[in-house]
């Protein structure tokens, strides 16, 4: 009945309903054997529908030094990516005032199949990047906040989808080896090489590459991560006729490493267990994981008629995940310490179809958009207790069923050249079922068995209107509204309450630990945004954009207690700022500044949310095959607690590339932390009691167990690439 009433809502509408997106490319250079093009930047003329959504070309891409998968997305406006613990752990985004931990506020995507995990066993929304090879990217598309119907789950700060080649037009081999200083080793030094494969398989009408990668990464620290991982990718796509085409894509990834874990403040530079503890040691040594993905997906691209086209794309992915983690080392058991295994296993499969249609009644053009999106998981997770990743306790086994039904429509509409009105909505229903499967088990826990249903309404609506066109100025002038959402860990929302555990989860900052207390379904996010677009001169683009977001509670899965944390409604009020300056025909600089004060409704911070942002950076592509860039990424201090009583502290990262680029082979060179900063990446609040510390605090200390615990930044990092390339 729900999936019922939600259809004939999107069709009663779907005659005015829409949304657009439209792109602002930069080109900038490109790798040896992808793209041979030597064009300079060029700045697309197509208007957006909002002044934060904007594509980055691969010719931009290519000339920011990146270090690892995730460094990728770090083209969107605000946003910065660390690393979680080392290894091949997902990466911790920071959005638009969000901790979006894993990814539960982001949604991230690779050629419209989702990278976010549903009811993950480490954390909902859970994003692994690993297996993307960054040189097959083509285009990113970034749309921030909530305004757009094409995006569904877990696009509350903003959604990043990134689009593969479709072809190369050179067969290529990249060599590379990274140096790390290592301050806990005095002048030791540590390899970490990789290397990648490009094989153009052109055959006839059909086009396509076979792409191979292998990594190996120690890292700085005194217990070597060792994360070996290996990616193939195989794409081909067919023309059929002029009209259609049609595309398949096969993945494949298997990585596993060692971690250095969240080391306590207190710790670093005191005696223990026989050592002088560094920021690059580890308390259990025996953390770390491994994880596997593969994936096919094919897609059909048409023309139908004059002035339509219909894509419709279908995947299957397998996913399987193992974590040991030890966040509190021996505070719940003082005897075999308190490392945990968690793990995830999933059969992963979507479908999207998407119409577009352009029509014209007399001066008034309109673009109408629909589209639906399906998507399955079927799971299997669990949370257990571990010795040196031995399991002692089985404590969280379940086995989960989920389904979402997405429907969504568009429409926009253009009266003339200086005014665009876009009118948007979407429908979402969610399908949670959730079994205990805890080997032993003769009467199954109520509270962990169960099915439940929810839907969502998002609306969505844009003006645009562009004042001034011409040959010196381009402006437009954006108001934004519209209402997002992200789904919840199914095994929270089962959960029947009796009339005790309400009255235990009234209060979000008084709840006992470990307390499963029920979560809506669905959090639903509310976003306005006024800004500005700009183009002076042919080559200088400014934009502004003010913003509000409303979110209807803070939830978050902690999968290290098999609990989900409902921590009451936030408003958060920001302004981003961006500009990109062509300075010279082949020199260009850019930087992006976001403000934001992330707060509880109720009173009180909202832990680990940015107050500032800035990225900048200078990129140089000489005609002369010279190319080079500079860039600097910076955070500052946040609160680590709604109290303010502990903080995270923010870093200054500046990185750095230069090379050359002949014909046939590229050479390249590139620093991160070029500055060789102390620095710390993910940063958390939380208790810990280390082996020797007492089990109980004292009346004058408290809080003897609780401050930050931290992964210690990458040190002064320098490697070289060497690419060659043949047709």
């Amino acid at each position: 009945m729900a999936d019922r009433w939600i259809w004939r809502v999107v069709v009663t509408f779907g005659a005015w309903l829409l949304s657009s997106q439209r792109a602002l490319a930069q080109e900038v250079g490109g790798p040896v054997g992808v793209s041979p093009t030597d064009e300079s930047t060029v700045f697309g003329s197509a208007p957006m529908s909002a002044a934060s959504s904007q594509v980055v070309r691969d010719r931009d891409l290519q000339l920011r030094p990146r270090m690892r998968p995730a460094d990728i997305f770090e083209v969107a406006p605000g946003l910065i990516v660390v690393q979680h613990a080392g290894g091949g752990k997902a990466n911790q985004y920071f959005l638009r005032g969000f901790d979006a931990d894993h990814g539960t506020d982001l949604a991230l995507s690779l050629d419209d199949v989702p990278i976010n995990m549903v009811t993950h066993g480490h954390g909902q929304g859970y994003a692994d990047p690993h297996f993307i090879i960054p040189e097959l990217i083509e285009r990113v598309e970034v749309r921030e906040g909530p305004f757009f119907a094409q995006d569904g789950d877990f696009a509350t700060a903003g959604a990043i989808n990134l689009r593969l080649r479709e072809a190369v037009e050179r067969s290529s081999v990249m060599l590379e080896d990274s140096l790390v200083a290592n301050p806990a080793l005095g002048v030791g030094m540590l390899s970490n090489p990789r290397f990648l494969g490009i094989l153009r398989t052109d055959a006839g009408p059909v086009r396509g590459y076979l792409a191979a990668e292998f990594a190996h990464l120690d890292g700085p620290f005194l217990n070597p991560v060792n994360f070996n991982h290996v990616n193939v990718v195989g794409r081909w796509g067919l023309n059929l006729g002029t009209s259609a085409n049609i595309a398949l894509t096969a993945m494949s990834y298997t990585g596993a490493w060692n971690a250095s874990g969240q080391i306590p403040t207190r710790l670093v530079g005191q005696p223990y267990e026989g050592r002088v503890f560094d920021q690059f040691d580890s308390v259990d040594p025996s953390e770390g994981g491994q994880s596997e993905r593969h994936m096919v997906q094919a897609a059909l691209r048409a023309r139908v008629g004059s002035g339509s086209e219909l894509r419709l794309m279908a995947y299957a992915a397998t996913y399987r995940l193992a974590i040991y983690s030890n966040f509190t080392f021996f505070l719940e058991d003082p005897v075999h310490g308190d490392q945990i295994e968690q793990t995830d296993a999933r059969l992963m499969t979507g479908f999207r179809a998407t119409w577009r249609n352009t029509a014209t009644a007399g001066a008034w053009r309109f673009v109408t958009t629909a589209g639906a999106t399906l998507r399955h998981d079927d799971i299997d997770n669990g949370l257990h207790h571990t010795v040196q990743r031995q399991r002692l306790e089985d404590r969280v086994v379940d086995s989960v069923q989920e389904t979402a039904l997405g429907v969504f429509a568009e429409e926009q509409v253009i009266p003339n050249r200086n005014v665009r009105f876009v009118l948007g909505l979407r429908a979402d229903t969610f399908s949670f079922g959730v079994a205990d499967t805890r080997p032993g088990v003769v009467v199954p826990d109520p509270s962990r068995n169960g099915v439940r249903q929810a839907q969502v309404l998002s609306p969505k609506a844009t003006l645009v209107v562009s004042p001034v066109r011409g040959r010196n100025l381009d402006l437009d002038l954006y108001a934004n509204f519209g209402r997002g959402f992200h789904s919840n860990d199914g095994r929270g929302t089962i959960i029947s309450p009796s009339a005790a555990l309400i009255m235990q989860c009234a209060d979000p900052l008084r709840v006992p630990s470990g307390t499963r207390c029920p979560v809506s379904p669905l959090t639903v996010a509310t976003g306005y945004e006024l800004g500005v677009r700009a183009r002076l001169f042919g080559r200088i683009d400014l934009s502004v954009a003010g913003w509000l977001l409303d979110l209807d509670q803070e939830t978050v899965w902690v999968g290290d207690e098999g609990t989900t944390d409902v921590a009451g409604a936030t408003r958060r009020l920001g302004l981003t700022i961006e500009a990109r300056v062509q300075i010279l025909r082949w020199l260009w600089a850019d930087a992006d500044v976001s403000f934001v004060n992330a707060v509880y409704r109720r009173g009180g911070a909202v832990a680990l949310a940015p107050p500032f942002v800035l990225a900048a950076g200078l990129s140089a592509r000489h005609p002369s095959g010279f190319f080079g860039a500079i860039r600097l990424r910076m955070i500052a201090d946040r609160p680590a607690d709604p109290d303010n009583n502990l903080h995270a502290q923010g870093f200054s990262i500046f990185s750095a590339q230069v090379g050359y680029r002949h014909a046939w082979y590229e050479v390249a060179a590139l620093a991160e932390n070029l500055l060789d900063a102390t620095w710390r990446e993910a940063q958390f609040e939380g208790d810990s009691r280390l082996r020797g510390e007492p089990s109980e605090c004292s009346a004058t200390n408290p809080r003897c167990h609780t401050d930050i615990k931290y992964t210690a930044g990458t040190p002064f990092t320098a490697t070289l690439r060497f690419t060659v390339s043949w047709r």
